[in-house]
């Protein structure tokens, strides 16, 4: 059966994706007050990035990663790589899933084993995926207006708290530029905007090419404006000397949020948008990992394929780090740079210089 994807599905799938655990523990307040530069910075690369990911299949005729690999780089080369992008989405699905329990352990339930709580969430993915990607698609327009109403719940309670301070937010422009850019590159530019490299397994679904062409734009600006209004809030709320103290700033942000003892202990929306995120953007880097499989070995069924992938996920989870500190650190500072920047720029970015000739030879010949 051939999957289709409506241009909402894919733009709510990519808002979920984007915001995923960035809005709970993707925040970086090295640059103080002038968070609002990197994360506006970040948000314009984004965009670029999304668009030089849609290049990349117009060139290829709207083919998927593992097809343009073997349009650009032929049959063996491309199984290889492929097999790298495979383990590579896993990891960061295990990445996303440590990030959940680490928060949900911390946050919500402090007596219930980590073991417990990555196994559940990982049942439901696994669940999502033997359904297909057009039921998930489908769920994540609904998840995404939950999101959105909650986000807004969240943002006008945080402005409005006795405890936020404009005063907070000022002075900028006092972080120098070479701070600046040395936290947009590469954590800002990688994470998350540059982990849209997924999407190239979902692209050449979508029923109206044309459409996420000409908008796709927006889902970028959705979730970068978002991230600029909770950093905002969070930065009003704790100021710049104390944000860096907290590992999940968000929230710390959150416990200030209840005006008039109305409506106390609003970081509960803080667990229900992780676990939206979380759920979205694991099941998408599983199912691009299922695609992958279902290509390199397409003899195998695809519940065995869930399994192994379902497993490996559970596997890189446990042995990705010892505690948080320790697992925010390789997220935040080795892995965009020894991972991501490969993975999402050097080799695509290679493989558009060889489909460019590729076409332009046989049109030559």
């Amino acid at each position: 059966m051939m999957v289709r994807l409506a241009t909402i599905e894919i733009f709510s799938l990519m808002i979920n994706f984007l915001l995923g655990s960035t809005i709970v523990v993707g925040w970086n307040f090295e640059t103080k007050q002038d968070v609002w530069i990197t994360i506006l910075l970040s948000l314009g690369f984004g965009i670029g990035i999304f668009y030089f990911y849609l290049m990349l299949h117009s060139i290829g005729k709207w083919g998927n990663l593992i097809q343009l690999m073997e349009l650009g780089f032929g049959r063996w080369i491309s199984k290889l790589l492929g097999f790298i992008y495979c383990l590579y989405f896993i990891y960061i699905a295990g990445r996303v899933l440590k990030d959940f329990s680490f928060f949900v352990s911390q946050v919500l339930f402090h007596n219930i084993p980590f073991m417990i709580i990555s196994i559940t969430l990982l049942l439901v993915v696994s669940y999502s995926c033997y359904l297909g990607i057009e039921a998930t698609a489908r769920s994540s327009v609904i998840l995404c207006a939950f999101s959105g109403f909650f986000i807004f719940i969240l943002m006008a309670f945080g402005y409005l708290s006795p405890y936020f301070e404009f005063s907070h937010l000022t002075p900028v422009f006092r972080t120098s530029w070479k701070n600046i850019f040395s936290s947009v590159f590469p954590t800002g530019l990688t994470f998350p905007y540059g982990e849209l490299i997924v999407f190239t397994m979902l692209f050449p679904y979508a029923n109206n090419k044309k459409s996420l062409r000409k908008y796709g734009w927006i889902s970028v600006c959705t979730t970068g404006m978002l991230l600029l209004l909770a950093g905002e809030m969070i930065l009003g709320l704790l100021n710049s000397e104390t944000v860096n103290m907290y590992v999940f700033p968000f929230v710390k942000a959150l416990e200030l949020t209840s005006v008039l003892e109305f409506l106390p202990h609003m970081e509960i929306f803080a667990v229900i948008l992780n676990l939206i995120g979380g759920f979205v953007k694991i099941s998408i880097f599983m199912y691009g990992a299922l695609m992958i499989l279902a290509n390199i070995f397409p003899k195998t069924k695809p519940n065995r394929r869930i399994m192994v992938t379902a497993v490996l996920t559970f596997l890189f989870t446990f042995t990705l780090s010892k505690n948080i500190i320790q697992h925010l650190f390789i997220g935040l500072k080795i892995v965009p740079l020894y991972l991501h920047i490969p993975l999402q720029f050097i080799i695509p970015g290679i493989l558009v210089i060889c489909l460019f000739v590729k076409k332009h030879i046989l049109k030559s010949i």
